[in-house]
């Protein structure tokens, strides 16, 4: 299992502080054609675990899951170290979180796929499986037709209006908004629709830490 493991040897991380209290989270990123990154985290620095393989191979995902929990000893890295130069590719992907949370006096694994709390490989295969293609269809959907392409290139035009005071954030913070929402963009098939959007995303996380720097 270790062999698609992105953490090797050149890109393990000493941490500066403990991590034996820490619980396991999953990020979850899956791209346009259907591969997933598996990133088992420790908390916003460290991870344990980093691959990317594709949605439909349920026996590898349920795997990686079942492996990661019976880890006695952790391998310690970063996204940044272990995903290298496709950083910030998969950073671009859709994203899905499964963390725990307390279940009937224990701690579980819950997911926002179908509400439910697991703590098995194949229930996580499937809702990583079941969680693209409900995704995906929102993406369909929503662009139908040409309509919301030409809507995404007015938040753009919007967002990127030149010469504005960093208070320009809670003009537009509706709109950031509707994008954070609708992040299943990610998932379109068409490459310009899919840069229309980050590009927009992109812009609204300047204008958010322009504010934030002035503020403070």
């Amino acid at each position: 299992m270790e062999k698609i493991n992105l953490i090797k040897q050149y890109n393990i991380v000493t941490p500066n502080y403990s991590l034996d209290d820490k619980e396991i989270s999953f990020d979850i990123y899956i791209s346009p054609n259907q591969q997933v990154c598996i990133i088992a985290k420790l908390d916003n620095n460290y991870i344990c675990w980093c691959s990317i393989t594709a949605i439909n191979d349920y026996d590898t995902n349920s795997s990686i899951f079942q492996y990661i929990l019976n880890l006695n000893v952790k391998t310690i890295s970063n996204e940044f170290s272990a995903l290298g130069e496709k950083y910030n590719e998969v950073k671009n992907w859709h994203h899905l979180i499964f963390s725990k949370r307390a279940y009937q006096n224990e701690n579980r694994f819950f997911s926002p796929v179908n509400s439910c709390f697991f703590m098995d490989g194949k229930f996580f295969a499937s809702e990583i499986n079941t969680f693209y293609k409900q995704e995906r269809s929102k993406c369909d959907y929503r662009l139908i037709d040409d309509t919301y392409v030409s809507i995404l290139e007015k938040y753009k035009t919007i967002l990127y209006k030149a010469n504005q005071h960093y208070s320009y954030y809670h003009e537009v913070k509706p709109i950031i908004k509707i994008l954070e929402d609708e992040s299943y963009l990610k998932l379109s098939q068409v490459f310009e629709i899919r840069q229309l959007y980050l590009e927009c995303i992109q812009k609204s996380n300047d204008l958010y830490n322009r504010y934030m720097t002035e503020i403070r």
